[in-house]
């Protein structure tokens, strides 16, 4: 796999959605230690029999087993720094495999004592895991497009296929596969041959505008005669996707709701959670119109959810409140009934525990249906059942990083800064600003530090400014303290871009790379360094001067350009790329557009 820093795409392409860095960033001579990765959720499976609970802990690169009978930590396993272990899934034989989500790896562990590991290289980024009981197989989803199948047993991968960037959960449907993908929410359906049969997006719904009284966030109509009130709310993060016994796939994800933000005091929403993002579910069965559900609880970053033994309660982790949501799936049944959601639940919610251990990540039930919660930064699970509770302390020492927390919490408007950068990135959405225009949020991960000024249009000189700005004003995060200023910067500079993932074959790659590092298309001129971004503002012929982009990992943050006009790399050298004020490809043929796009697909 090619990975080259020192050339990148032609042009500013549209990425990570703070912003860019300036010597104003540079970390200081002593920052704070920073701990964890960004939380995504749906870490941690209890074994079929009920036995056990098997734990993949990203933030400290290791797998720990627990015996639920007796309440003892049986198994630690240490992995590679780096790993990010993430979804774990159960064989017929009781062996559990485990996605190394920057291991670039299937881990496979005998049982459920974490014994015996075995890895076998899968992809650069796997995310999801599904075991084929007709098959024995494990199909791995990755954040590249790819689906692997391997051998549960042992082995190489018997079937490496192309679907399409960012996937995420993969579920087993009789002999077909369902596949969601992360920042769209959309579910792809495939055959036993890998073909794709059908593609489904949840459906968009109306919200009120929480723009539409003074100061943003009513959750009303608005009848000031501005032409607000009903507003389209369109299906974005899948952050989990699962299946209930009579086959039907629920998806939690999130909303986007298209009203305009103000850049004023609670400009992006006001109280009651009244912002632009909500927490949803949708209900599909494979080849049928997917069914919305009103919204069913009130909490930001749903980022784990598991169905109780009988199928009646769904538990909803959500990282951004510390709590977990109990809900009927009956209200599963229920479709949207466009009513803006509210302060409350949404369908007879049984009160959310919160068990003040910090943010849970993941959810599971036991077969005697009890409910086990993680909370990493404990780390801990709680054991919740027939209206008790256990506290089972895992080994390790307490994580906490004041950045991150910030990061991750919800703010009076129900947002967190993970509810537009989820997992550090970005959610691949276009946001419309009164007083600024239409820009596409921007990536955070890949060297933060080395790319200010932020925002597309430079006015966010350092990340201090930047949250108090707009984590403290407009999304009413209140006072940034000393110790999150100081925080968030070198645990944000953590995260790396995304991997590549690059489809062409190596010919074309390096006619894309001279063409890129070429005179006459100038792409150099502003994409160079190490982070190919002269973190300078210039106008591209797009509409005044923009900040010029980081172009690492740009293949994964489809759309383009700060209107995110362009749906594909392609489409970056086509009506709205700019022309030749942007590089000078106009002339370019087809052929050598595609050797630049497969060049881009490997930074």
């Amino acid at each position: 796999m090619i990975r080259t820093h020192a050339t990148l795409s032609v042009l500013l392409f549209s990425v990570a959605v703070a912003g860019c860095s300036s010597e104003v960033d540079q970390p200081s001579p002593n920052p704070p230690p920073s701990w964890g990765v960004p939380i995504t959720g749906g870490t941690m499976l209890v074994t079929r029999d009920g036995k056990h609970a098997v734990i993949a802990d990203p933030d400290r690169d290791r797998i720990v087993s627990v015996d639920l009978a007796n309440d003892a930590v049986i198994g630690e396993l240490a992995l590679q720094p780096g790993d990010e272990p993430g979804r774990l899934v159960e064989d017929g034989a009781g062996r559990i495999h485990v996605a190394l989500r920057r291991g670039a790896s299937l881990l496979t562990l005998a049982d459920a004592t974490a014994a015996a590991p075995v890895r076998r290289p899968a992809c650069a980024e796997p995310r999801g895991l599904a075991w084929d009981a007709t098959t024995d197989a494990v199909h791995v989803a990755c954040a590249g497009g790819e689906l692997v199948t391997f051998p549960a047993a042992g082995g190489d991968a018997t079937r490496r296929i192309r679907v399409d960037r960012d996937l995420r959960d993969v579920i087993v449907a009789g002999d077909k596969l369902v596949i969601t993908r992360f920042r769209s929410a959309e579910l792809v359906t495939l055959d036993a041959t890998g073909t794709v049969l059908a593609r489904a997006l949840p459906p968009t719904v109306k919200r009120f505008s929480f723009g539409g009284f003074p100061g943003g966030g009513g959750a009303a109509p608005d009848i000031s005669g501005n032409g607000e009130g009903l507003v389209d709310a369109i299906p974005a993060i899948a952050w989990r996707a699962t299946a209930l016994a009579d086959g039907r796939i629920v998806t939690l994800h999130q909303r986007q709701i298209k009203a305009k933000l103000q850049t004023t005091t609670g400009g992006y929403g006001q109280g009651c959670g009244g912002g632009p993002v909500e927490t949803s579910v949708t209900v599909m069965r494979p080849g049928e119109a997917p069914i919305a559900v009103t919204q069913l609880i009130n909490g930001t970053l749903p980022v784990d959810l598991a169905i109780s033994p009988l199928g009646e309660r769904m538990a909803i982790a959500t990282a951004g409140t510390g709590a977990v949501h109990i809900v009927r799936t009956s209200n599963l049944l229920l479709p949207d009934e466009n009513d803006g959601g509210g302060c409350g639940g949404g369908h007879d919610e049984v009160q959310p525990i919160q068990d003040g251990l910090g943010a849970p990540t993941s959810v599971a039930y036991t077969p005697a249906g009890a409910l086990v919660i993680l909370y990493p930064e404990r780390p801990a699970i709680a054991v919740h059942h027939n209206g008790g509770t256990r506290i089972i302390t895992l080994p390790g020492d307490l994580g906490y990083d004041s950045g991150r927390t910030l990061f991750h919490q919800q703010t009076a408007s129900g947002l967190s800064c993970a509810s537009c950068h989820p997992e550090g990135r970005d959610d691949g959405l276009v946001w419309d600003f009164a007083d600024i225009g239409i820009r596409r949020t921007q990536t955070l991960a890949g060297g933060i530090l080395r790319r200010g000024p932020y925002h597309w249009d430079g006015d966010m000189t350092d990340l201090t400014v930047l949250m108090e700005d707009v984590f403290a004003e407009r999304m009413l995060g209140g006072e940034v303290t000393r110790s999150q200023k100081l925080s968030l910067g070198p645990w944000l500079d953590r995260i790396p871009a995304p991997a590549p993932s690059p489809t062409a074959d190596i010919a074309t790659i390096e006619r894309g790379r001279a063409l890129f590092e070429s005179v006459e298309q100038a792409c150099t001129t502003c994409h160079s360094g190490e982070l190919l971004t002269n973190n300078r503002l210039f106008d591209v012929g797009t509409g005044g001067p923009k900040k010029v982009p980081s172009l690492v990992g740009v293949a994964a943050r489809a759309p383009f350009m700060h209107t995110g006009c362009a749906a594909t790399l392609t489409d970056r050298f086509g009506a709205c790329g700019g022309g030749d004020l942007h590089g000078k490809t106009s002339t370019l043929p087809p052929a050598d557009i595609a050797a630049l796009v497969a060049y881009l697909e490997t930074l």
